[in-house]
């Protein structure tokens, strides 16, 4: 895989994880409200309406989160392999000959020797 493939894949880990983490709160949300209701805007509670749907809804926000644990581990696991297969960038050996520059870099390379 190419570079800016390893990248793409990386990203659009970066992007799922979040959509579903997004989703599994708003359905957390949801199912908080069915069985608590709200009285400031004077929401009942559903779980004696809709006792069936609060437990399959519950059930949901479980799996949802579990998946979410398991798409967390794809994506180190995608992130070691980008990070583990192209090096850091590196300096150039004109770049490090010019450093230091003035007189603050030269005080403070001197404070941290490599």
């Amino acid at each position: 895989m190419s570079r800016r493939g390893a990248w793409t894949v990386f990203i659009f880990d970066q992007v799922v994880i979040y959509v579903i983490l997004a989703a599994g709160f708003v359905s957390a949300e949801v199912v908080y409200l069915a069985n608590k209701g709200d009285v400031v805007v004077t929401w009942s509670e559903a779980r004696g309406s809709y006792g069936g749907f609060c437990k399959k809804a519950t059930m949901s926000i479980g799996i949802t989160f579990s998946v979410f644990g398991f798409y967390v581990i794809l994506s180190l696991i995608s992130s070691y392999r980008l990070f583990s297969k192209y090096d850091a960038p590196s300096i150039s050996s004109t770049a490090a000959s010019s450093y230091p520059r003035n007189k603050q870099d030269q005080e403070m390379a001197a404070a941290f020797p490599a």
